[in-house]
């Protein structure tokens, strides 16, 4: 079985609380008002990268880059970067598409790689990729439907294959099965 760091544990509740207070663009929102930007830069491609400070160092701890609209067209984030630890590495990257994050990874380490990769769907997360061997490739993929765990998938040999599942419905397992010949198919059901 994959081994599960700490880190990946305790990290959802810090990306949250990042995530929630790290945000700005033109014309700030009130609850970004008490985030003053550390940096701001302009491209020529339009767009504009604000860094903001978390922790009062005066060092950018997230960077928005936000698409710099013309017309009709709104200013939108399109990626944030944030550093959970402080220590000017990128622990987190989010991509936002219309206003609504699609992607996160997560460096569930602080090694610089990112282990977990989390995908949205109008605002509701749809997968979840976890590298828990920290070899680069997934090994557990969760997929969710209306919020709850419908499938999961495991490669518990370590060969980048995967080789155990588990199905849900309404978030309860109703089964599970494994590979024993290593081709990628389910070969033996399990018992509940």
């Amino acid at each position: 079985m994959p081994r599960l760091c700490f880190p990946i544990l305790c990290l959802a509740s810090l990306v949250l609380l990042v995530s929630g207070c790290a945000t700005t663009g033109a014309g700030k929102n009130k609850e970004d008002e008490y985030l003053d930007p550390v940096e701001i830069s302009e491209d020529t491609e339009g767009f504009k990268t604000v860094k903001l400070d978390l922790n009062g160092d005066k060092t950018g701890d997230v960077t928005n880059y936000i698409r710099v609209g013309d017309g009709s067209e709104t200013t939108r984030l399109v990626r944030k970067e944030i550093d959970l630890n402080f220590d000017g590495k990128v622990d987190i990257i989010q991509i936002w598409k219309d206003g609504a994050m699609v992607q996160e990874q997560i460096d569930a380490d602080f090694d610089g790689q990112m282990e977990w990769t989390d995908f949205y769907s109008e605002g509701e997360r749809i997968r979840a990729e976890w590298d828990t061997q920290f070899d680069g490739q997934p090994d557990i993929i969760r997929y969710y439907e209306s919020g709850k765990l419908s499938k999961l998938e495991m490669d518990t040999s370590g060969d980048q294959v995967m080789d155990y599942w588990e199905y849900y419905e309404d978030g309860v397992m109703q089964r599970s099965g494994k590979d024993t010949d290593g081709d990628g198919k389910i070969d033996q059901w399990g018992d509940l």
